[in-house]
């Protein structure tokens, strides 16, 4: 449904603007919301000739190639199966693509996640895993650091042939025969490289055992390698964004003695930064836009309520066109054609779905190639505003709520069964783009809050440490939340119910426990349960300990902080219904952390509903398990509050 709801803290007043759809429509089913995406990711050939789409066909993806124009051709696929699932797909010249895969594994009772390059040639109609580890364990297999797009024979990579090295050699690949040659031997210390844009490797940034992080910088003048000492201004753990004029430029975020991170130039030769970029007031930069020619900064992208894009002095591209014919959708960049008059987008609004489209100079508008849901439309769904509240100590906590579909005007807004819907990360955010979670309760008849409590990115150095370093503070953010909308009689008390992935699981968790009259039930997927055994796992993993450090920050140093904040320590203070749900190949939050909350749950005789998934990560990528867990989640909501008055 297509409305804009516009709100302040004292009220959301309903403004419908077009296409608006006045009687009730029947929610989609819970499966619906079940499906993988339609489309994962999509390439073009250089030539703008062929296309190259990662579909989902009743669970399992595959590739399909076709034709930008309507031929009788025949499609070629290729599949990828239901076990493992795709990252990118991209050309690397005319008629040869690779699609990057990822598989969930168990190796030696740790979870973790090993990927491969699988390559396919159009024309023999053949596949090979590019680059096969040979008598070693290599998990990583995938990382491409520079398609070399002057080069259509070879790429270059970023691996070892050594069993768990965690510092890359740099290596030009063969993307017929695989072969190898390394161009720049690992470095202690550096994970990750950068180069310019004719394939010259200039920056590693990594980090050694210990946590401390490196940078080594290939000088412009002397060509050798250094740390960041002799450039005042840069750390090891800088971002850059770009390289520019071989190597003598540096495009970075920076605060530059503000709150918030922009856009700078750093010039190796004079070691300062020398011109600013982009730099907003109240939201942190994100990354750039670059040109296709000769890959000059052209645009600067942030994230306000929605994502942005600037583009800077009088540049503009087909992708501006599109934001400019569709101001109510967001125009997500996919791959464009070498010559730049064809373009792929993901077209989708905070009410739709959306789908894939392709634009090419000269067109009216975009064709549609397929959408991201067939069970899901714009139609049926419920639309998103943004809002703001204020927490217990004054602090602004920006928010979005989902309406039920049903909801049109002011007057109905009120007395509404809702959902809390903190994020989970805990370091990531929310803004308003259509989420599948969210509107799954929304079609259900619910008002979805999700709020970007302290701790979230995006919006400053302040408003990030604030969090980061006090989880409490980020809980107490979420409840406040809460009692704002039933303060406001938005949300009814006797049907507030409190529900997050990872994180956000483990807020709900939380949040019924030390406030167990607040909400009427909780919701928990791949939840974080136990602090203590969380940092235990991490340090089974390279570097572990120290992750583990710098993820909880100073806010769990003593024993007694972390037990009173585990859920599994305070499951005899839950009261309300429980939907306790993971996968048992995670590797973010580990199995371990469910079997423990529900063994907690059990002795503290909470009534609660348990979802084990089989062979399953934590984003619940297979469709049979993502489908199994909405249809109990609907019947546990129906279970719990009934039926709302708010659905057909």
């Amino acid at each position: 449904m297509n409305l804009n709801l516009a709100s302040t803290l004292t009220s959301l007043a309903l403004i419908a603007l077009c296409n608006c759809t006045p009687s009730v429509l029947a929610a989609p089913s819970a499966k619906s919301f079940g499906q993988l995406p339609g489309i994962y990711d999509a390439a073009i050939a250089p030539d703008g000739k062929h296309l190259a789409v990662v579909i989902n066909i009743k669970g399992s993806y595959g590739v399909l190639t076709r034709t930008t124009k309507k031929s009788a051709k025949k499609p070629m696929f290729h599949s990828l199966g239901d076990t493992v699932k795709p990252r990118f797909v991209k050309w690397v010249n005319n008629k040869r693509y690779v699609v990057s895969i990822a598989r969930s594994e168990d190796y030696r009772g740790t979870p973790l996640t090993t990927t491969h390059l699988i390559a396919i040639d159009i024309e023999t109609k053949t596949s090979n895993i590019l680059v096969r580890p040979k008598d070693v364990f290599r998990q990583f297999n995938d990382r491409v650091v520079d398609w070399l797009e002057d080069d259509p024979e070879h790429i270059l990579m970023a691996y070892s042939d050594e069993s768990f090295q965690a510092y890359p050699d740099l290596r030009k690949v063969n993307v017929e025969t695989g072969r190898d040659r390394v161009v720049k031997g690992r470095i202690k210390g550096i994970q990750g490289w950068m180069t310019d844009n004719k394939g010259i490797a200039r920056v590693g940034q990594g980090s050694m055992e210990n946590g401390t992080k490196k940078i080594r910088i290939l000088n412009p003048e002397t060509k050798k390698w250094v740390d960041s000492k002799p450039y005042p201004g840069l750390r090891a753990d800088t971002i850059i964004h770009s390289i520019l004029k071989e190597g003598r430029e540096l495009v970075i975020s920076d605060y530059q003695n503000r709150d918030t991170l922009g856009l700078y130039v750093y010039d190796l030769e004079q070691k300062k930064v020398t011109r600013k970029i982009f730099h907003h007031n109240d939201y942190d930069a994100a990354g750039v836009v670059l040109s296709k020619d000769d890959g000059t900064v052209i645009g600067a992208k942030y994230t306000a309520d929605s994502d942005k894009t600037v583009l800077l002095d009088d540049n503009g591209t087909l992708l501006e066109q599109l934001r400019r014919l569709f101001p109510s959708y967001d125009v997500d960049f996919v791959d464009q054609s070498q010559d730049g008059d064809t373009v792929l987008v993901i077209m989708s609004a905070p009410f739709d779905p959306g789908g894939l489209y392709i634009y090419q100079a000269g067109d009216e508008k975009p064709s549609l190639l397929s959408k991201m849901y067939d069970g899901i439309s714009g139609k049926d769904t419920g639309n998103v505003t943004a809002t703001s509240y204020s927490a217990r100590d004054g602090q602004k906590i920006p928010a979005f709520i989902t309406f039920p579909p049903i909801v049109q005007s002011q007057e109905q807004f009120k007395n509404l069964p809702f959902i809390i819907l903190p994020h989970g990360g805990p370091f990531a955010r929310d803004s308003s783009r259509f989420d599948y979670f969210s509107q799954f309760f929304a079609t259900r008849g619910y008002g979805v809050l999700q709020m970007n409590f302290r701790g979230s990115e995006g919006y400053g150095k302040k408003f990030k440490d604030a969090g980061r370093n006090n989880w409490i503070v980020m809980q107490e953010d979420v409840e406040d939340g809460a009692r704002w909308l039933i303060e406001k009689g938005y949300a009814d008390p006797e049907r507030t119910c409190i529900a997050g992935w990872s994180y956000g699981g483990y807020a709900a968790l939380m949040g019924v426990a030390t406030d167990p009259e607040l909400y009427k039930c909780a919701i928990a997927m791949a939840a974080l349960t136990d602090i203590k055994d969380a940092q235990r796992d991490m340090r089974r993993y390279r570097g572990g300990k120290h992750a583990g450090k710098e993820f909880f920050g100073r806010a769990f140093k003593d024993s007694a902080t972390r037990n009173a904040n585990s859920p599994v320590n305070v499951a005899d203070k839950i009261t309300v219904p429980v939907f306790l749900a993971h996968g048992d190949n995670d590797e973010n939050v580990q199995f371990d952390q469910f079997t423990r909350m529900k063994k907690s749950l059990k002795k503290a005789r909470v009534k609660a509903t348990y979802l084990a998934f089989d062979d399953e990560d934590h984003y619940l990528s297979r469709q049979i398990n993502r489908e199994a867990f909405f249809i109990a989640l609907e019947k546990f909501l129906l279970e719990v509050n009934g039926k709302s008055e708010h659905v057909k």
